[in-house]
């Protein structure tokens, strides 16, 4: 069997090769999962991942984009489904630590329906900062998007820790009301 560079892999791919593809899939798939999983800390998100990181290159190499390096380009490909991953994952951990179980109740399909785009999810998330006060919006992103602790947003924003408690507080409930009434 005719070993070929990840270049001429591709190009078989493109063509349709499905053999050429299992190829690609095994040069490549070891790695990939390794680091991912490094990141993620969860097989079976990791694995999740490496098949959408397959799914967004083989989307690509269908597009006939040009691609200089596969190997850079599929672990970029890899680092954004990662972020998207861990950003899901404060935006569940921000919905489900502060807003009350009513409100978890009435938005549960949306948070929890595997058809429900991680993009949306965000846009929700960014239009609901956007509607809120400057100061509640960069509290509840350095808390959740950044994650820092209480402690260092007091000092960033050279307040005492009570009151970055209190704003923080504020803006989770704020947040959550505006959540509520934008996606009812």
């Amino acid at each position: 069997m005719k070993l070929y560079t990840p270049t001429e892999l591709v190009d078989k791919v493109r063509l349709g090769d499905e053999r050429a593809f299992i190829s690609f899939y095994k040069l490549y798939r070891p790695s990939l999962f390794q680091f991912i999983n490094r990141q993620v800390k969860d097989v079976g998100v990791a694995e999740e991942l490496v098949q959408d990181v397959f799914l967004g290159a083989l989307d690509s190499i269908r597009e006939q984009k040009k691609i200089e390096s596969f190997s850079a380009y599929i672990f970029t490909i890899a680092r954004y489904k990662i972020i998207d991953y861990i950003r899901k994952k404060k935006i569940k951990k921000i919905l489900l630590s502060t807003i009350p179980e009513r409100f978890i109740n009435s938005c549960a399909t949306l948070l929890f329906n595997d058809s429900v785009q991680k993009k949306e999810i965000t846009d929700s998330v960014e239009r609901i900062l956007n509607h809120i006060p400057h100061e509640y919006a960069v509290i509840i992103r350095l808390k959740y998007i950044d994650g820092f602790t209480v402690q260092k947003i007091a000092q960033k924003l050279a307040i005492n820790f009570k009151a970055a408690e209190s704003k923080l507080f504020r803006a989770r409930k704020l947040f959550a009301e505006l959540y509520t009434h934008l996606n009812t």
